[in-house]
């Protein structure tokens, strides 16, 4: 791997993990998406510091560059990331959809008790 881009990701992650403490330490970004990240970050500067890692994967999936080969890796890192956003993005979609239908449940009790008490008071201005 190139020195300079090398370097290039050492310093890059060490402010991107300090991006990512910081926006968490707003309260922007929860716990456990801040620890996905930062294993992202510790992966990237794994990957940068001991650059034959990226050399040896390269070889074992017959890649011509170490470059592409860390390609890859971000690209599965990123997939991976994906599909734990989508896992997070359906339980939330389930717990939206659940207070919907109870919420629905609840005004129209509401409403039943509303009518009920209309149709009591005026039964007693009668």
């Amino acid at each position: 791997m190139n020195r300079g881009l090398q370097i290039i990701l050492i310093v890059a992650t060490f402010f991107f993990c300090i991006f990512i403490l910081t926006v968490t330490q707003k309260k922007k970004l929860s716990y456990r998406y801040t620890l996905l990240w930062l294993c992202f970050g510790f992966i990237t500067l794994l990957c940068a510091i001991f650059p034959n890692i990226v050399i040896w994967i390269s070889k074992v999936l017959h890649i011509a560059e170490p470059t592409n080969a860390l390609f890859l890796i971000y690209l599965f890192l990123i997939i991976v990331i994906i599909f734990y956003i989508s896992l997070a993005f359906s339980k939330l979609f389930e717990k939206v959809t659940t207070l919907i239908q109870e919420n629905a449940i609840l005004s129209a009790k509401v409403e039943k008790l509303e009518k009920k008490i209309k149709e009591e008071t005026n039964d007693e201005n009668s």
